[in-house]
Formats: structure tokens, C-alpha cells, sequence
């Protein structure tokens, strides 16, 4: 900390000299408007801490979800660990809302609490007043400070801007670290402008969640993002929109999509806006912008309009899935989820694994979609799918002539087209060697060279690789990269299949309603009850396939077991008649003849969780055979009770979907004294 007389000096000559034009010139105009428009003391500081009282009506102010806020400054903290750094949002006011401390607290500055008052009129020049001063970045190191008091303390501070382009508050990362270097302190400047960056864009994107967002690829610090309605009126946009487009107040609000760009050829539908527009040219420029579409979050209203009697292909009108509801009620994707949410952006990249038709897509697509990426595009390749011949260039592009064939413009390639996005590689175990090569070098470099091209491009990209194949298997028999492996599993998250969920119930639901076109369907008992027990090979997708057609089939807005046309192949095989044991007065119930099932000896392990289902191959040892009869003696203990499925299942520890299987698998009945 300097002596108070020496600091007001260097204070006092940069102010009187005036006419500052360096890199400082930001700080002397701060410390001229703390001594001649607030008449602040640089050797008597005020501070104020608020009353809890007047605290809360400072976070009325801010009006926004102070823990959303709080889950960025927890990310943020993750990325400067070492420098000493607590992180803070401060609402337009100056004043601090919330909070998230360092681990080490050596360095803590005790004055950036909950409840401080930091505008420049209060706390002199420092990061939170001087950002909101000039609405933009201020990295105080030091001796910047109006108060001698906080010249042992750094402070980077950046603003963010609400759906309005008005402030809504400030990041501030602060250390009253002795030994920090400027340059470092240059650095972290940087990371609190990514988070407000990032927050901006996620509150721009949680307020526009029912309508369609235009994010426009540029320059701009910034996100530029304008948000429209069904009917293509303006309803919102970003402070960089705002001033790139030259919108104001009036214009958002009244001023129709076409008001501002020039209408794309043959009139596009939303959807195909959606999937085929890739630049847009405002009216009076010459020049294209690059624009990315992202649809509602629920595509079943949308400014008081009925989307879904659009007449669209299903697949495209289709809303994509949220992370909630992709994880349901199942134990293991709520964790799968909450690890993804904490690393995905990270600099990872993911690797998803599990059965054809879990869902790997759909995941991938919502983890995107609710990700700072969010408001860049969303590209995803198959690899098994696309030729081997033409997946070098699809995946990484070409230039013009670059081979017989090629398209006169040339090619992007898919990489490309995901920069600043997501790139969801499907089924990433068929991937050629000599591509996995290529792949290898732009996860290294992250430069993508096109077919026939001397010159490397940088992309910013976000790669989620998924298969259903054992990729470790592949790596030891050499037909996929070891090293390509290990770069692709920067997380690696294995998709339950559907039979081993514990939340089917909630999964039928959730895709009845999203099948079922705004129109309600009921379902027989018979009918959920046959779901329930079905083995699902094909996973979700054979199951949004089975509700999709009965929703079409059903009469009278009812499902009857005959509309889900559910094929018997992969039913299990069911053991062998129960019989009653006639030396056993208690009426015990034991298996039949047990060498049918071919008993042996030692136990050996299950190779298979569905345990019940017999395979021939593999006899039942005599542990197993005991198992199941005390499970079959349990289950029809619970079941003379009085009660309900739901009650019965509860009690054996098992989900109405095992429930049903079960008595089915065990041949007991519900409704009979078994």
C-alpha cells in the first residue's frame, strides 16, 4: 500500500496535466472525476456496506437469476486458480449481490463483500465503478486506485448488458495479492470479459427462450443477437445487435425480420430458415453476414401461435429436448448430467457410448443448445454414413476444383460450418484410420486446411463424439487411433439403455406428448403395462417409433394394446411352470424339474444384468436357481397384500417397469391368490 501524500500527488499531476492520450488515459480521467465531480479525499475514504434490508432491494434490482450468475462465477474461478481471486457480480448500481471466494484465502479483499457499495462516486476509481463509468472492461492494478487504502488490491471488471442493451451488472475478479505481476493481471482481465460475454448471452437467451434467435458471426466482442417472433417481428436485441444493425428502442418491438435484411429467395418458411439460411445482407449493405438460427425452447407456442399444425415433417418440427429431460428421473443420467453441465466448454472434448437409439443425439443436441455455444450452430456428422471416399471432404472441405466433381464454390466442410459451435461426430468408431490422422492433427492445432487449399483456417469448436461400439477393443486391435482416443475422451459419459432406466414411465410420457400433435391421448392399462415389460432393443428410438404410430392408430383418442404393434422377439424367455410342493403343509412353491434348467455346481457371475431372461447357452447355477425362487416367494408375499401396482413395486425396491416384468417373467398374477 503507498503513503497516502505521495499517492495524491501522482494523482494530482496526471489530472492537472490533462490531455492524457496513452493507455492510462482511462485512469486520469477516472481520478479527475472523482476530484472534481464526486469531490472525493484520496487519503479519506468512505466506504458503505448496506443494511440487509436495503440489500434486498438491490437485488430486486437486478432482476435476473442471481444463481446463474453465481454458477458463471464458480466457472470462472476454475479457470484463474492460483492468483488469489474471488469473483463478484455487482448489479448497475455498484453494488455487490453475489459472491464466490477464492480457496486460498491469503489473498482475500475483505472490502468486495455482499452488500458493498463500489460506484465510482463511493469507491474512487476501482474495477466495478470505473466499468460502469465507461460501460466498458477496467483492469485496476495497484497504485490505479483513487484511495491510498486499495493500492495493495487488483480488480478487473467488465460490464454486461441486458435484452434492453441497458447495463444489468458488472463481473469483478479482485486479489490483494503483493506479488502479482501486471501482465497477469492483464490475463485475468481477459477471463472476466469471457464471463460476462458469457452471461450476457445466456440471460439474452433465457428471456427469448419461446422465440427464434439470430446470432450474427463477426468481429464484435460481444454477442450480436436478435430474437423475432412467428410472425418474423423484431422482439429483442443485444447491445452488439443493436449498434451493428443500428436498431433502437423503436425498432424492437415493431420492426418485422425483413425490415432489417433483405428477404432471403422463395419466401422461407421458419424451418427452412432455419435449416438452410446461412447469411443474411441488411438493407443498404453490400455486405453478407454470417447468421446461425436457434429455435424456440418449446416449440408448442410461440407468441400465441399453434406451431405444430404447421404442415412440416415431423422430424423438423419436432422441439429439441432440455437437459431435464433428457436426464428424467434416472439416478444415473441426473449424474451423467451433472458432470457434462460442469466441463462441458471446459476445453474437453466428450465422448459419448451406449446402445444404437439412446439418445446420444438427442443429448449432445441439448447439451448445446444450453451451453454458452448455444447460439452457435449445431452441426452433426455421421461417419458411418458418408462414403469413406467422401468423408475427407464433407468432414474438412475443399476448394474450389480441387478434384473432377468438386462444386465451383468449393466446399466449407463441416468443421467449419461449426465454428464458434458444437460438432457432433456420430458413430465415431467407423471413422477411417487415415481420417482419424487428420482428425487427430485439428484436435491438436485446431487449423483446418480444405481439399486442395494451401491455406489453414483457425476453428473454435466444441467436439462430442459418440458410438456404440467398444472403442477400446478397436484401439487394442489397431483399427482406431490410441492417441485420437485419448484426445476424444476428455470425458467420456456412458447412455444407459432403456431397459435399464429406472424412469420409463416418465420417458413414455414425455415422448406421448411430443408425438401426440396438442392432442390429448389416453392409454389403456394392457397397453402401458406391454411398454413396460417390452425389452427395448431399439431403445428410444424403437420407442418414440411404437408411440408414434399408436398415436396415428388410436381410436377415440385411446391406446389400445393393438396400436403399439410391439414385436414378441426380444421378450424373454419365462422359467419353467411353479408347482406346489406337496410334502410342505405351508403351501411352499418351488421350481420344476431343475435339471431342465441345467443346474450346476460353483456359482459363476452374471454376464448380463436381465438375469431372469434364460439363455440355454449359459445354465443357471443352483445359487441363481435359490435367488430366484426367494425373489418369486417375496414378490407374492407383496402381491396378496391389498394395494396397487405402484405400491407393490415400491415395497420390492424395484420401478413399475421391472415390477411388470417380472410377474411376468415369475408367471404370478395380480388379480388371483398366486
Amino acid at each position: 500500500m503507498q503513503d497516502a501524500g505521495d499517492h495524491f500527488k501522482v494523482i494530482e499531476r496526471a489530472v492537472l496535466a490533462g490531455g492524457d492520450k496513452g493507455d492510462a488515459a482511462w485512469r486520469t480521467e477516472s481520478w479527475a472525476r472523482c476530484l472534481h465531480e464526486y469531490k472525493l479525499d484520496p487519503s479519506r475514504p468512505n466506504f458503505i456496506d448496506l443494511s440487509p434490508q436495503e440489500l434486498k432491494v438491490e437485488n430486486d434490482i437486478f432482476d435476473n437469476d442471481i444463481a446463474l450468475a453465481g454458477k458463471e462465477l464458480e466457472a470462472t474461478l476454475s479457470m484463474i486458480e492460483g492468483g488469489g481471486y474471488s469473483a463478484h457480480i455487482a448489479n448497475s448500481n455498484g453494488v455487490i449481490i453475489s459472491e464466490r471466494r477464492s480457496r486460498d484465502s491469503t489473498f482475500y479483499c475483505s472490502s468486495d463483500r455482499v452488500g458493498a457499495v463500489w460506484s465510482e462516486r463511493v469507491g474512487g476509481t476501482n474495477g466495478i465503478g470505473t466499468a460502469l463509468a465507461m460501460l466498458a472492461p477496467a483492469a485496476v492494478y495497484l497504485a490505479d486506485h483513487l484511495y491510498a487504502d486499495l493500492t495493495g488490491q487488483a480488480c478487473a471488471a467488465a460490464p454486461f448488458f441486458g435484452p434492453d442493451g441497458q447495463v444489468l451488472g458488472i463481473i469483478n475478479l479482485s486479489t490483494q495479492n503483493p506479488g502479482l505481476p501486471q501482465l497477469a493481471h492483464r490475463v485475468v482481465a481477459g477471463v472476466a470479459q469471457i464471463t460476462a460475454h458469457r452471461l450476457e448471452n445466456r440471460y439474452f437467451r433465457d428471456t427469448f427462450r419461446k422465440n427464434f434467435i439470430l446470432t450474427i458471426a463477426g468481429d464484435q466482442a460481444t454477442p450480436a443477437m436478435v430474437a423475432f417472433d412467428a410472425d418474423y417481428r423484431i422482439v429483442g436485441a443485444t447491445r452488439a445487435a443493436r449498434a451493428l444493425l443500428r436498431l433502437d428502442d423503436s425498432t424492437v418491438g415493431s420492426r418485422s425480420l425483413w425490415g432489417v435484411f433483405e428477404k432471403s429467395r422463395g419466401n422461407p418458411t421458419l424451418d427452412a430458415l432455419c435449416e438452410t439460411v446461412r447469411e443474411l445482407r441488411p438493407l443498404g449493405s453490400g455486405e453478407a453476414l454470417g447468421i446461425t438460427f436457434q429455435r424456440p425452447t418449446s416449440m408448442a407456442t410461440v407468441s400465441g401461435k399453434n406451431l405444430s399444425v404447421q404442415r412440416v415433417p415431423l422430424k423438423q418440427a419436432r422441439r429439441i429436448a432440455t437437459l431435464a429431460e433428457c436426464a428424467g428421473n434416472d439416478p444415473q443420467m441426473k449424474r451423467n448430467l451433472e458432470i457434462l453441465r460442469k466441463v462441458f466448454g471446459c476445453g474437453l472434448h466428450l465422448l459419448l457410448l451406449g446402445e444404437t437409439g439412446v439418445g446420444k443425439d438427442t443429448l449432445s443436441r441439448a447439451l448445446h443448445q444450453e451451453s454458452e455455444r448455444g447460439a452457435g450452430p449445431f452441426v452433426a456428422f455421421n461417419c458411418s454414413a458418408v462414403p469413406e471416399s467422401l468423408i475427407d471432404s464433407e468432414l474438412f472441405g475443399y476448394s474450389s476444383g480441387a478434384f473432377t466433381g468438386a462444386n465451383k464454390d468449393g466446399n466449407a466442410g463441416r468443421i467449419v460450418e461449426a465454428d464458434k459451435g458444437t460438432l457432433f461426430l456420430d458413430e465415431i468408431g467407423d471413422m477411417p484410420l487415415a481420417l482419424q490422422t487428420r482428425l487427430l492433427r485439428f484436435l491438436e492445432t485446431q487449423e483446418v486446411m480444405p481439399l486442395g487449399s494451401g491455406k489453414a483456417r483457425m476453428v473454435d469448436v466444441q467436439i462430442i463424439a459418440a458410438t456404440h461400439q467398444n472403442l477400446a477393443e478397436k484401439v487394442s486391435k489397431g483399427t482406431f487411433r490410441q492417441d485420437l482416443f485419448y484426445r476424444l475422451a476428455g470425458t467420456i459419459i456412458t447412455v444407459p439403455p432403456l431397459r435399464e432406466r429406472t424412469d420409463l414411465d416418465f420417458i413414455i410420457e414425455t415422448i406421448l406428448e411430443q408425438v401426440s400433435e396438442g392432442k390429448p391421448l389416453l392409454m389403456s392399462v394392457t397397453a402401458r403395462a406391454a411398454l413396460l415389460e417390452h425389452d427395448w432393443p431399439g431403445n428410444i428410438r424403437e420407442l418414440r417409433n411404437v408411440l408414434t404410430r399408436a398415436a396415428r392408430l388410436a381410436e377415440g383418442g385411446r391406446i389400445e394394446l393393438g396400436d403399439l404393434m410391439i414385436s414378441a422377439a426380444s421378450t424373454p424367455m419365462a422359467p419353467p411352470p411353479i408347482e406346489a410342493d406337496p410334502q410342505n403343509g405351508q403351501g411352499a412353491l418351488r421350481y420344476g424339474d431343475d435339471r431342465q434348467w441345467g443346474v450346476t455346481g460353483p456359482c459363476e457371475p452374471a454376464s448380463n444384468k436381465r438375469t431372469l431372461a434364460r439363455d440355454p447357452a449359459k445354465p443357471l447355477t443352483a445359487h441363481k436357481l435359490a435367488a430366484l425362487r426367494a425373489e418369486r416367494e417375496e414378490m407374492a408375499r407383496v402381491i396378496e397384500r391389498e394395494g396397487d401396482v405402484m405400491s407393490w413395486a415400491n415395497a420390492l425396491g424395484m420401478s413399475r417397469a421391472t415390477f411388470y416384468r417380472k410377474v411376468k417373467q415369475h408367471q404370478l398374477s395380480l388379480n388371483a391368490p398366486n
